[in-house]
């Protein structure tokens, strides 16, 4: 069990109270409550990456945590709360998120590459079903090398309301870039629509027009899913059945 009063000191100065926060099963968090204001401290396999992230989201001028220490993830606490689905203030905070996505979506990195990326996720499908993995073998290869050509942009990974912070109709921050990566920006808008298309439809007024097939944002939904199914597996966590609920709804 780590210290975090001990790895935060420095960085922050004096911790009054370290609280633990639940979280991905893989992590450890904790809210640390400072002289000089709150913070929140994360240890995990991928703090560094989305320290990186949360870095590039924020030269673009989406509020993305404030880092103060790479490894373990410290970040200054972020104001306004969750945005919730029946929020009165709902299509003027995603429109603003759309407009801020739109601008990370432009952050490129011409070395990574997608299709290996989504190659990767396939070498684990011993988590499903053996009739579900076969269908997922069956269809995914395709439909990984027709995407495969797609400019790796940054995206969030796991664009979802909760992650999506606000005080009234302003945004204040987007957070959690734990499952950053570099892809298709479809493949972040197929993670927001499985939160509804009046989310969806709300974003995309902030992000604009974009190509969207019905059967790309259904395979999208089908890897995020068996992507989130694999993490969870590996850090001994059980939610387990709605990931293969969506993998065997979208593959069909």
């Amino acid at each position: 069990m780590l210290d975090p009063i001990a790895l935060a000191t420095p960085h922050v100065g004096a911790v009054v109270r370290a609280t633990p926060v639940n979280g991905f099963v893989g992590n450890q968090t904790f809210c640390l409550e400072t002289r000089a204001g709150v913070y929140y401290l994360k240890a995990g396999a991928t703090v560094a990456e989305e320290a990186d992230a949360c870095r590039l989201a924020r030269s673009v001028d989406v509020p993305a945590p404030e880092v103060i220490a790479s490894s373990p993830l410290i970040t200054r606490e972020l104001p306004g709360r969750p945005l919730a689905a029946d929020s009165p203030d709902l299509g003027t905070v995603l429109r603003v998120v759309g407009e801020g996505v739109r601008r990370v979506h432009t952050i490129v990195d011409p070395s990574a590459s997608w299709r290996d990326r989504l190659r990767g996720v396939l070498d684990g499908l011993d988590v499903l079903p053996d009739r579900l993995a076969a269908r997922v073998r069956a269809v995914a290869p395709e439909f990984i090398e027709s995407v495969a050509g797609v400019t790796p942009v940054l995206l969030h990974g796991d664009l979802h309301l909760r992650h999506v912070y606000a005080a009234g109709a302003e945004l204040t921050g987007i957070l959690d870039w734990g499952d950053a990566t570099y892809g298709d920006p479809l493949f972040d808008l197929a993670r927001l629509s499985m939160a509804g298309p009046q989310v969806t439809a709300a974003f995309l007024a902030g992000y604009g027009e974009v190509d969207a097939p019905p059967r790309t944002l259904s395979m999208y939904r089908a890897l995020w899913s068996l992507i989130a199914l694999q993490a969870e597996l590996a850090a001994g966590g059980d939610w387990i059945q709605p990931h293969l609920d969506v993998i065997a709804q979208e593959i069909g």
